[in-house]
């Protein structure tokens, strides 16, 4: 089964008004039934970070998805950390020569979480957070690796690279989901004096279990430029990916669970309810305009809009610039 993968990466306020490009670069791939994701920070003090960060980002991915069986079957693990920096070494070396600059250049940070066949593998180089969601909860699976002095890290292509790296290969078990984020989210979902990740991720996991995965990414941008990007000057980057519901993914689930995608007290009338809502999500499976809506449901006065306004609250209703609207529930067979 193929996981569902919501990334963006946005320009922070201080390279807004430096000019300086975005930074921060995301990028995945699912191949032959590999899902792989991945995210770097470019150092701030190297001139064409965001090009390193992009090359990593996807040389790793297509690395990981070509050689997983490798890499989690490896039980020498200094080898595969070998390997998987000879392997991003190998494409910024190239790139310094398409680019004529110098290693120091390119520096960049990179976490990237590789999942097939039941497995996981996670590697991280710098800092930046990885989380994981099991059962409900919202774990840290990495946290940062900062250097020997305040406001430091550690790159790619770092002497001691190696010896910082982290490197995690397991079972998923109940593990339904992972999260990447930059230094720059972590100042809204990262407690760094608990160490741990905000319980609002949960939410993130469970919506893009069921929703659309171009609709999730562009909520996710919208997230990121309005509200984290306000907490630091730094840009702000976020992979989410996450293992879709089963069946016919919404309507399958159980009806308390139903009440939380839609934030509905957990009440007997509220579960009586769930039929209209249902109903509506149905009929708006494709674009579709107020009035077609209506029509096609046979709603008269104003329940449809009570109906609607819910479910914009709830994230799960896309709204074109037109007025008309459609589910933002992904497709189920």
């Amino acid at each position: 089964m193929c996981w569902v993968t919501v990334q963006s990466a946005v320009q922070g306020r201080g390279h807004l008004s430096s000019g300086t490009p975005c930074q921060d670069k995301t990028f995945s791939v699912i191949k032959d039934g590999c899902s792989v994701c991945a995210l770097a920070d470019g150092a701030g003090s190297a001139s064409l970070s965001h090009f390193g960060a992009e090359a990593v980002t996807q040389t790793i991915c297509n690395f990981m998805a070509e050689n997983f069986d490798f890499v989690i079957n490896e039980e020498d693990g200094v080898a595969v950390k070998q390997r998987i920096l000879e392997v991003v070494g190998q494409r910024l070396n190239a790139l310094c020569a398409e680019r004529g600059c110098s290693l120091k250049d390119l520096a960049s940070t990179l976490l990237f979480v590789a999942v097939k066949a039941g497995k996981f593998v996670i590697c991280h180089i710098g800092d930046g957070v990885i989380g994981y969601f099991k059962n409900g909860e919202v774990l840290v699976a990495s946290h940062p690796e900062n250097g020997e002095f305040a406001n430091t890290t550690v790159f790619t292509t770092s002497n001691n690279a190696i010896a910082s790296m982290k490197l995690i290969k397991g079972n998923l078990n109940q593990i339904s989901g992972f999260v990447l984020m930059s230094d720059g989210s972590e100042n809204s979902f990262y407690n760094k004096r608990n160490k741990v990740l905000s319980p609002s991720l949960a939410r993130l996991f469970k919506l893009a279990s069921v929703c659309d995965g171009a609709f999730m990414s562009q909520g996710l941008r919208d997230a990121l430029e309005n509200c984290v990007k306000r907490k630091t000057t730094d840009d702000c980057s976020m992979v989410l990916m996450s293992q879709p519901a089963n069946g016919r993914g919404f309507a399958d689930l159980a009806d308390t669970d139903k009440c939380e995608f839609l934030r509905l007290p957990d009440t007997r009338a509220s579960r009586k309810r769930l039929k209209s809502f249902e109903d509506a999500l149905d009929a708006l499976r494709s674009w579709s305009s107020y009035r077609a809506a209506k029509r096609r449901l046979h709603w008269r006065g104003k329940k449809l809009d009570r109906i609607l306004a819910c479910l914009g609250k709830a994230n799960l209703l896309q709204v074109r610039e037109d007025g008309c609207y459609k589910s933002a529930l992904r497709a189920f067979l």
